[in-house]
């Protein structure tokens, strides 16, 4: 459980980093501009094209799932961290 909670961890904190770097920014900014345009492209779309309706809808939600993956990790990291110190002080308590 320990070494669970560590390797979440870890990744809760690359993925922060590469949020915060410049690769993870710009990477970030292409599935902002691809949702948009996505979104842009649907709002013109002749209806009855349902393949390309599909197939707009599918890049803007891969666009949008990008960031929510990664603030997931953060998110599943920071908690992970905070478990792990939880039970480490729990442990530390214990052996008194």
């Amino acid at each position: 459980m320990t070494d669970d909670l560590v390797k979440e961890a870890l990744i809760g904190d690359e993925a922060r980093r590469f949020v915060e770097s410049e690769l993870g920014k710009a990477m970030l900014d292409l599935a902002d501009k691809q949702l948009r345009a996505s979104q842009e492209a649907l709002e013109t779309v002749d209806p009855s094209q349902t393949e390309k309706i599909r197939s707009l809808q599918n890049k803007a939600q891969i666009a949008r799932n990008f960031g929510e993956w990664l603030v997931e990790l953060i998110d599943m990291g920071e908690k992970a961290l905070i478990i792990y110190k939880q039970q480490r002080d729990e442990d530390a308590l214990s052996e008194w």
